[in-house]
């Protein structure tokens, strides 16, 4: 399988290195900062959706700000838990009705179709949120999916390779890619990499397809 969008994620303007979407870090308050990867998902959908309108890829950090705390009156921040997973889908149906588009969430738990499902979504421009799930039943469990960035120039003929930067669970990427076993997601602004196999045998070994989804935004 092999779809995109047609462009990358905007860039929220911080005055610092150029970045890849929305990202929590720039929250105003502790808990925020911490738990609020689930709004930042929402809001790096919603600002790619309309920067498609705009044809405009840059996004002030006070839009970006704006656009979170819109968000936050449809899905609230649980301390320390972030926004659980059916209040982000309900949340964001509910935004969708507000603001009168033709959209509707819901999640798409099945091993197979998850992948189909973010196929279609990519290649009707849309970003897709993933779910990178608690460990169960030992929900406090340690186990947790890799995150990849890419050494330029670092394999062979020039390719560059991939260098595990980070490892997460309970956390909400976004995808914006997908080609063969990889997965390009976005998540504290900036450009990452998840193996695909390695996050079905996260779900499978660690986790379950209940937390560990993909969120289908639809036409209706």
């Amino acid at each position: 399988m092999k779809a995109a969008l047609s462009h990358d994620l905007f860039q929220v303007e911080t005055g610092q290195t150029p970045g890849y979407g929305g990202s929590q870090s720039l929250y105003e308050n502790t808990k925020e900062r911490a738990s609020g990867c689930g709004i930042a998902a929402a809001a790096s959908v919603i600002l790619y959706m309309e920067a498609l309108e705009s044809g405009i890829f840059t996004v002030s950090k006070e839009r970006f700000l704006e656009k979170s705390g819109e968000l936050k009156k449809y899905m609230p921040i649980i301390p320390r838990l972030g926004v659980n997973s059916f209040v982000l889908a309900y949340g964001l149906s509910r935004y969708f009705k507000s603001h009168r588009l033709p959209f509707r969430a819901h999640w798409k738990c099945t091993a197979f179709r998850k992948w189909k499902a973010v196929e279609k979504m990519l290649r009707n421009d849309i970003p897709v949120i993933l779910a990178i799930g608690l460990n169960f039943p030992k929900v406090w469990g340690k186990r947790e999916v890799n995150l990849y960035v890419k050494d330029a120039d670092s394999g062979k003929k020039g390719e560059a390779t991939l260098r595990k930067d980070y490892s997460v669970c309970g956390h909400f990427v976004v995808i914006t890619a997908m080609q063969g076993n990889m997965l390009t997601v976005s998540t504290w602004g900036r450009k990452y990499y998840i193996k695909i196999d390695e996050f079905k045998a996260y779900v499978m070994k660690y986790s379950t397809h209940l937390y560990s989804n993909v969120l289908v935004i639809r036409k209706v």
